[in-house]
């Protein structure tokens, strides 16, 4: 059985890139799981919000280094997608180009987060002692 060359490089063209958005979502995940064991359970108990399991999330600072690794080579992979020039003929037939200005928006908030994160735990002490 023989596939046409054709027919595959149209259904290629057809189909969009996706992984740009998958590395989009997974730096914002990561941005999140950075915030975690810090920002957080203030941000909680800024809104009202209380019980034990609060206190619990402070055990997660031992997986800090972890999840900022995580978040760090997604949030790489996602800018590197997110920037880089797309040639004309890689477009194939589509009507227009997608727009990457929500997701370039995304990932500077999630590299915000991520970088308050990594400065938190330095800076609280002197902003909580006001």
């Amino acid at each position: 059985m023989m596939v046409d060359t054709n027919e595959t490089e149209r259904l290629t063209e057809e189909r969009p890139d996706r992984t740009a958005w998958t590395a989009t979502g997974a730096g914002v995940l990561g941005a999140l799981a950075m915030t975690s064991c810090c920002i957080l359970p203030l941000v909680l108990v800024s809104l009202g919000v209380t019980g034990v399991f609060i206190g619990q999330l402070t055990a997660l600072y031992a997986y800090k280094w972890v999840t900022f690794s995580l978040a760090a080579v997604a949030l790489g992979y996602g800018f590197w997608k997110a920037y880089r020039p797309v040639p004309a003929e890689s477009c194939g037939t589509c009507a227009r180009p997608v727009d990457r200005g929500i997701m370039r928006g995304l990932l500077w908030s999630a590299l915000a987060v991520v970088l308050l994160a990594l400065v938190f735990p330095y800076v609280a002490p002197r902003i909580l002692t006001f």
